[in-house]
């Protein structure tokens, strides 16, 4: 059962990094602006997390309708991890690789946003030009920003799946005999 729960997570997982490509592609053909848009973060948020919840059910369905809360939460893990792994790939790709301006104009939206949110937060304007300062020194697309980015994507969309597979786990208890 577990080489089985991680070929379909697996194989689910490819399927959500290949929707996930499309949509930073589609992103960055019509305008890449809309990388730091809220909205879109939002969507694939969803999506990453309906695909792993789908990657539930495909495990509680072969598994005789039941679920423990380990098979619920690899499940979810391993589809997320390589889903997110792709886009994270992808994104390096697309602007560090292929078109760094892009990363250039998006970094620097980032921190007129950055900016003005510090200002309404009402923090003096020694903090803001030190914030500013840092946010000048990286790019949100080096390999470094892109990883950590990655690992702590993970780790908050690791505590969803605790949520999701405990749900799971005590909507369809293991049977026992």
């Amino acid at each position: 059962m577990e080489n089985e729960i991680k070929k379909q997570s697996t194989n689910i997982g490819l399927y959500l990094g290949g929707a996930l490509l499309m949509i930073a592609t589609s992103v960055y053909l019509i305008d890449y602006s809309l990388y730091l848009n809220p909205i879109k973060s939002v969507i694939v948020s969803l999506i990453i997390i309906i695909a792993a919840i789908y990657s539930i059910l495909l495990t509680k369905n072969n598994n005789a309708g039941t679920v423990s809360f380990t098979e619920a939460f690899k499940s979810y893990f391993i589809t997320v991890s390589i889903g997110y792994l792709i886009y994270s790939i992808w994104i390096f790709v697309i602007y560090s690789l292929i078109d760094s301006e892009a990363a250039k104009t998006i970094d620097e939206q980032a921190m007129i946003m950055s900016k003005e949110m510090l200002e309404n937060f009402g923090l003096s304007s020694e903090m803001i030009a030190i914030s500013m300062d840092e946010m000048s020194k990286t790019s949100n697309f080096s390999l470094s920003s892109i990883a950590t980015n990655f690992c702590i994507k993970i780790i908050g969309y690791s505590f969803v799946g605790l949520i999701v597979s405990l749900i799971f786990f005590l909507l369809y208890p293991t049977k026992k005999d």
